[in-house]
């Protein structure tokens, strides 16, 4: 983080001094005590389980230089020659103070939201930049009102550019987070049924994610999925520039001659340069076709993309693949909703196995209305692709189960459960050599959690693939 003075901080969060010390600097943002540094402005977050107003004085303990809050505290005289600076709302203030930081520095800023592929596109732009010019990007999935700040403020002057992830479940949150961050070239990987619990319907969606375009910067860029309806929708009445990909005629970016190499693909970008993508995933071309518009949107030279593809690495719990004992884990548990659920049980299908089928499959959260109806959906699906096992985990993942034994999957191959701590050492002792397990929910089911008992039951030989698929 570049410096900031404790008065720029002060008048950019419209904050009330309560105490204050003279010539002080903020050197970085911290949220957590935990993880406070010297030099950091800590923030008093109030969340859903933790205030952090109770973690003051740890941080100020911890080396921060003095801390925003929204209530008055009192710390003691120890304490008297560190700003105290109260707020409305500390995340409010959190945003703000982004906002005016992110107007002082020179990277140009990509903003990125979607329903499916954020983080893997995030990744792939952030590595292909990266090939450019000093990069940042979002750690991990820092995609809210929290992460979205924190990782503005790691962006330096040195870097040139920056790769934010910004996500959604209502109604005006990527407004706020495209306001904080003010991207240069916004990303909207593809539309679907997500978050229709907050967002009401697929149009909700729409509605959300086209957020992004309202506070891009001038001169900013729309990058968009062309193949998306839905994107093509917000792209119709958008303005300004415009740059699409896809496979269809009319993309701008337009992906051709798909050939299955090893793990991945290869794939030719606009008759004229092809790609190796070292992944596998059919859907992971497009995310790759999005990192590659929004290097040709920045006008770099994509002829000199054709080195750091064949680098590219996943993050973890995207059909990553264990292998422990007899049988392959293909943990894709990170998240998942109807079209990720789907594009998954393709994969699975056309994956080279010798063994049986096993699809873990927990509840796909945050579907309102709808959730019955889509996750029969997806049971008939997995009857139709012939999977050998289907274990359910969740109240709403059990109608997966009912609807792939209404289309032909045999009851005996069928079991349900409420937790993913019900399924048993019993249950584990049904799988057989050569199985290959595919596990996937949404990402407060932690459907990872079964991995362990997995190890445990077949420790022989317990190896992780050199590879991360998604």
């Amino acid at each position: 983080m570049e410096i900031l003075s404790i008065e720029e901080v002060i008048k950019s969060i419209s904050g009330q001094i309560i105490t204050y010390g003279k010539n002080i600097n903020v050197k970085g943002i911290s949220t957590d005590s935990r993880t406070t540094k010297p030099g950091d402005l800590f923030f008093a977050i109030i969340g859903e389980s933790h205030d952090g107003h109770r973690f003051v004085s740890e941080a100020l303990n911890a080396g921060a230089i003095g801390a925003v809050v929204s209530s008055r505290i009192e710390l003691g005289s120890v304490y008297s020659n560190s700003p105290l600076i109260q707020v409305r709302e500390t995340k409010i203030a959190l945003g703000d103070l982004a906002k005016y930081y992110r107007q002082k520095l020179n990277a140009k800023i990509v903003g990125i939201t979607g329903s499916n592929g954020k983080t893997t596109t995030k990744e792939m732009t952030y590595h292909l930049l990266a090939h450019f010019g000093p990069t940042a990007r979002s750690q991990k999935s820092y995609n809210n009102f929290i992460g979205v700040p924190l990782t503005i403020f790691e962006i330096e002057n040195r870097h040139q550019y920056g790769v934010l992830e910004m996500g959604t479940n209502a109604h005006g949150e990527i407004r706020r987070l495209s306001e904080i961050g003010t991207p240069d070239v916004a990303v909207i990987t593809n539309i679907s049924k997500t978050h229709l619990e907050g967002l009401g319907s697929i149009e909700g969606v729409m509605g959300a994610k086209g957020e992004i375009l309202e506070n891009l910067r001038e001169k900013g860029a729309f990058v968009y999925n062309f193949d998306n309806p839905w994107c093509v929708r917000i792209a119709s009445k958008f303005k300004g520039k415009a740059i699409s990909f896809g496979f269809n005629h009319g993309a701008q970016i337009r992906c051709t001659d798909v050939k299955k190499k090893g793990i991945g693909y290869t794939f030719t970008i606009n008759k004229n340069l092809e790609i190796y993508l070292p992944i596998a995933g059919y859907h992971n071309i497009y995310n790759s076709l999005a990192a590659f518009a929004v290097c040709h949107t920045l006008g770099l030279d994509t002829n000199k993309l054709k080195n750091p593809f064949p680098t590219f690495k996943l993050p973890s719990m995207r059909i990553e693949h264990i292998r422990t004992g007899d049988i392959t884990i293909i943990n894709d548990a990170y998240n998942a909703n109807p079209e990720s659920m789907q594009a998954a049980l393709q994969y699975f299908y056309n994956a080279d196995t010798t063994g049986r089928k096993v699809f873990i499959c927990g509840d796909m959260l945050e579907l309102g209305n709808e959730s019955a109806q889509l996750h029969r959906e997806i049971g008939k699906i997995v009857a139709q692709l012939n999977i050998d096992i289907l274990w359910t985990v969740g109240k709403y993942a059990i109608e997966i189960a009912n609807a792939a034994k209404a289309h032909g999957m045999p009851e005996s191959h069928i079991a349900s459960f409420n937790d993913i701590s019900e399924i048993s050492i019993i249950e584990i002792n049904k799988l057989k050599e050569n199985d290959t397990v595919l596990i996937k929910g949404s990402r407060v089911m932690h459907m990872e959690d079964i991995i362990q008992k997995f190890k445990e039951f077949f420790p022989k030989q317990e190896t992780a693939c050199n590879y991360h698929n998604n």
